[in-house]
């Protein structure tokens, strides 16, 4: 089963060269990192951390961590995972075959890396339905494919259950089934909702603290403790718990910057771990 863009044309261009014009002034623009990615050979794998909202909010926060992952060269597999806001599907859904359509092109989805994850996490499942009408994945794909290029396939995870043990023990999982695998994987996550300024920023300062220090227990005690809003900490702790180095969080903005309104914000950060 393939899966057909469901937020082409409304959070990115669903014109082929206008998204990829847009997107290269997303890492050329003042918001941005002021400078493309050119991906040589394979250094090392890589997380990152980045923002799910409408390219015009958010994307220029995410051309942060595509740069930096840029720089350890080009992935075979590219593990995406995002939260589940539609409550659709499996508490943890992994698309199982076929390939994922963009304006720019066609994905495929590592089949037998899917079927490996289930194997080895019990409460994972190969599931479409979680995903039909999500987009916390799907507007990663057109930054991967401006930033890779071809050549690479994806395993995109929906995650609805986001519970800290969960996401480590997904995280672990994860670790062990790409080893030895050329790989990138993205925590899609936005940070606070729909608050003030001044609360934006100080909610969205304990989640940044709590990722730079590398502390997934520091996370979910903030969220819980000062009721924020961010999406994916589950995506976020997974990613984690898989080991692969110290987070280094590159930018932060908010909505706000753009839409000029402060009372109704939602925070964006990007990280890389490696």
């Amino acid at each position: 089963m393939d899966r057909k863009p469901v937020a082409s044309g409304s959070f990115y261009p669903s014109d082929p060269e206008d998204l990829r014009d847009y997107i290269r002034e997303l890492f050329l623009s003042k918001r941005g990192p002021g400078e493309l990615p050119d991906p040589d050979g394979f250094r090392g794998n890589v997380g990152i951390i980045a923002p799910h909202a409408g390219y015009v909010y958010s994307g220029s926060t995410a051309a942060y961590a595509y740069l930096a992952a840029s720089e350890w060269g080009k992935p075979d597999i590219v593990v995406i995972i995002g939260p589940n806001h539609t409550g659709y599907g499996k508490p943890i859904s992994i698309w199982p075959i076929g390939v994922w359509k963009t304006p720019l092109g066609n994905v495929e989805v590592d089949q037998s890396v899917a079927s490996v994850i289930v194997e080895n996490f019990k409460l994972a499942s190969l599931d479409y339905e979680a995903h039909l009408f999500e987009h916390s994945i799907e507007v990663h794909i057109p930054f991967l494919q401006f930033t890779i290029g071809t050549g690479f396939k994806i395993v995109p995870i929906c995650m609805l259950d986001q519970r800290k043990e969960i996401s480590k023990e997904l995280g672990i999982a994860l670790k062990k089934v790409l080893q030895g695998k050329r790989f990138w994987i993205v925590a899609s996550t936005d940070l606070n909702h729909y608050e003030d300024h001044e609360t934006t920023l100080y909610k969205d300062k304990m989640i940044i603290d709590a990722i730079s220090s590398n502390n997934i227990e520091e996370l979910y005690a903030s969220i819980e403790k000062e009721h924020i809003t961010m999406c994916g900490p589950g995506c976020v702790a997974t990613v984690m718990a898989m080991d692969l180095g110290m987070p280094k969080v590159l930018k932060h903005s908010t909505s706000g910057e753009i839409s000029d309104d402060f009372e109704r914000e939602v925070g964006y950060m990007s990280a890389c771990i490696s």
